[in-house]
């Protein structure tokens, strides 16, 4: 918004003095994560309040657990306060005209929103096994993903057309594939449903999600913010493409949000993210990896990611046929609490493992 007025009154030949620091892209990433920050730590404690006046409480319960329903009672769907930080934030110092933030914008609200009635159904029912069926989800989620697939090869997508359908490969700076159409499409369907779950499956201990995928979205926006600047993306062999910095706008707001809502959310919490801050987290890390043509970057910088949700899947898929578990309890970091490891402990050794692998993810900049 302020984007748009500041060019109004250049275009009228105007004055405008220092607001002309709005035109430059750091300035913004700086002043976008500064407000989306501050709006959560301002609102952050009424809005708990209100969720848990609301009775948007937290109704999990597992039967294998030491302490099967410590957590309890908590409010729930804290993941509506990063959506309206973000949201804000967006609005006030995001390029609107941008065709990445729209994009950004509306995938990151609507993926929130198929969240946000997943948890409502639990609260309802208080149950966690009465949210939306995996059917209903997945037909949600796929609502938006068929959508997004097709706009990356349209040409609504501002990525030159030669590269749309490209794949790239950390540390090599040329293309290794260019896949057909449909076979593009899939790709992208398969990977963006599995970024998304394999987010929404980590957010599992307080603040696990939260500082981790601060980590992974601060790493996708250092890469849109030197592929969105011509002298950066020449230099380090990077494909120029126009606009691309609004793309570390939107990350920067929803590292602050994030950080924000850590400020609540760390041990002991005092509110959930819920699968409406999940799924639009996730959301929101898979279309800025494809977005920026950096979607094998993910197994990298989201390396914790994968591997929670392949913990999950070996006892479900494979432990399930075999007819015992392979873990004591899935995803890997309920493996980690169930052998005695206390949970903030728990959470801080993986977001060291989750700065390691965005190092290395970042070593993929000079490294080509």
């Amino acid at each position: 918004m302020i984007k748009l007025l500041v060019d109004a009154l250049m275009g009228n030949g105007m004055d405008i003095g220092v607001l002309r620091l709005v035109n430059y892209l750091s300035f913004r990433v700086i002043m976008g994560m500064v407000t989306s920050l501050l709006f959560a730590l301002a609102f952050g404690f009424r809005f708990i309040v209100f969720l848990y006046r609301k009775k948007l409480r937290d109704v999990s319960g597992d039967i294998s657990a030491i302490n099967a329903f410590g957590k309890r009672g908590i409010p729930t769907g804290g993941g509506l306060l990063v959506m309206l930080s973000v949201t804000f934030s967006t609005l006030l110092w995001g390029d609107l005209t941008n065709r990445f933030t729209i994009v950004l914008i509306v995938g990151f609200l609507y993926l929130g929103f198929v969240g946000f009635v997943d948890d409502f159904q639990k609260v309802r029912f208080k149950s966690s096994l009465s949210g939306l069926s995996q059917l209903g989800k997945t037909i949600l989620l796929l609502l938006f993903i068929l959508p997004f697939a097709v706009f990356l090869i349209s040409g609504l997508n501002p990525v030159p057309e030669p590269l749309r359908t490209a794949i790239f490969i950390p540390f090599l700076k040329n293309p290794v594939l260019n896949l057909s159409t449909g076979f593009y499409i899939a790709f992208v369907v398969f990977a963006v449903f599995s970024i998304v779950n394999a987010v929404n499956i980590t957010d599992g201990l307080d603040g696990l999600l939260g500082g981790t995928a601060i980590l992974t979205i601060g790493v996708y926006m250092i890469f849109a913010y030197i592929i969105g600047n011509a002298v950066y993306a020449n230099y380090l062999l990077f494909p120029f493409v126009a606009g691309t910095g609004e793309i570390a706008v939107f990350g920067a707001i929803l590292i602050g949000a994030l950080f924000g809502f850590l400020w609540f959310n760390t041990y002991p919490a005092e509110v959930f993210l819920g699968d409406t801050g999940s799924l639009a987290v996730g959301g929101a890390i898979a279309m800025m990896a494809f977005l920026t043509k950096q979607e094998l970057l993910f197994p990298i910088v989201g390396g914790l990611f994968v591997f929670e949700i392949f913990t999950s899947l070996l006892q479900q898929k494979i432990g399930g046929r075999l007819g015992r578990r392979i873990l004591h309890r899935a995803p890997f970091h309920h493996e980690m609490t169930h052998r005695g490891i206390a949970e903030p402990k728990v959470v801080v050794r993986l977001i060291i493992v989750s700065i390691l692998l965005a190092l290395i993810a970042l070593l993929s900049l000079k490294v080509r």
